[in-house]
């Protein structure tokens, strides 16, 4: 007597498992597909500007343009790796620390389209690893510094700071003026030929001080959170919290931070390490890459200055 259950379950699996690679790996190439163009998109707004550097890769993104299937080739992402580092290497006097970070994620890139490798994984582990070192490191400096726990960094730079005067204005009610008053104040102070002129005092306020202690608390609270739980093996809940925490830290800072090539590594790493099981939270972080965008409108100094 023929076993039907048997030759159904068989016949399932059989007919099953090719669109099932087949699935796989589609799911696979749109991942390292969506990763490189994000990356590429940093590399192309947010770079190296160096000569050295935006000349030669002005010709790689034509070549991508003729042939989209060079982003999924290890000599492509090589051969940015030699010109970012090249760029580094000329300027590295006043390149910034995320440059360092993208030179590496670059350099990931190209190790991660070998043959004989997982490449989703490879590139998740080089995302947990690069955010955990960013995030600790961040901590460790931040502990260590002696003005930076008890506010005084943060009303410092809110004080004098144009990139961050306008939320200064905006949340404590004080005149724009001021904050206008003690960058030239700072400006003075740094100039050797006004050494010998009289000093004077920051303007500040008690609000000031507070939206000064909150924003350290709050930042450096997050990115504790943020590394420990990059290091623990999660439930699907704890890893949908550790997500939130992450986008929870990427929108208030980069809505004022102005390094916003360093927002979108650090969402290309949170895009990479988003589980399977809950990939909704990618549309998550792609709309962070698009909200970035926006932030780099001045939107803060319309709504102090404007009249």
């Amino acid at each position: 007597m023929l076993n039907t259950d048997a030759i159904n379950r068989r016949l399932s699996t059989t007919l099953t498992s090719p669109l099932l690679e087949k699935l796989c790996g589609r799911e696979q190439q749109d991942f390292l597909a969506v990763v490189g163009a994000l990356t590429l998109g940093i590399l192309i707004f947010h770079g190296f500007p160096h000569v050295y550097f935006a000349i030669p890769f002005q010709l790689l993104v034509i070549s991508y343009l003729v042939w989209p299937a060079l982003l999924r080739q290890g000599p492509f992402w090589f051969v940015v790796f030699l010109f970012s580092s090249a760029a580094l290497w000329l300027n590295w006097t006043h390149a910034d620390n995320h440059k360092y970070l993208l030179c590496y994620w670059v350099f990931s890139l190209f190790l991660a389209f070998d043959n004989t490798i997982d490449r989703p994984a490879f590139l998740r582990r080089c995302a947990r690893y690069l955010l955990f070192f960013t995030m600790m490191m961040a901590v460790v400096q931040k502990t260590l510094s002696p003005d930076y726990l008890s506010g005084d960094f943060f009303e410092f730079i809110l004080m004098t700071d144009s990139r961050f005067s306008a939320l200064g204005s905006l949340v404590t009610g004080m005149d724009g003026d001021i904050f206008s008053e003690n960058r030239q104040l700072y400006v003075r102070a740094l100039d050797p030929l006004l050494a010998d002129q009289p000093t004077a005092t920051l303007h500040s306020s008690e609000a000031l001080h507070r939206l000064a202690l909150v924003i350290t608390w709050v930042n450096y609270v997050d990115q504790i959170a943020i590394a420990v739980m990059l290091l623990l093996p999660l439930s699907r809940r704890g890893e949908i919290f550790k997500h939130l925490l992450l986008m929870a830290f990427i929108i208030p800072v980069y809505a004022v931070a102005p390094v916003i090539g360093f927002g979108w590594l650090i969402i290309i790493w949170g895009y990479c390490l988003v589980p399977n099981d809950v990939a909704g939270l990618r549309l998550g972080y792609l709309g962070l890459f698009l909200l970035l965008c926006i932030y780099e409108f001045p939107w803060l100094s319309l709504l102090v200055y404007s009249p």
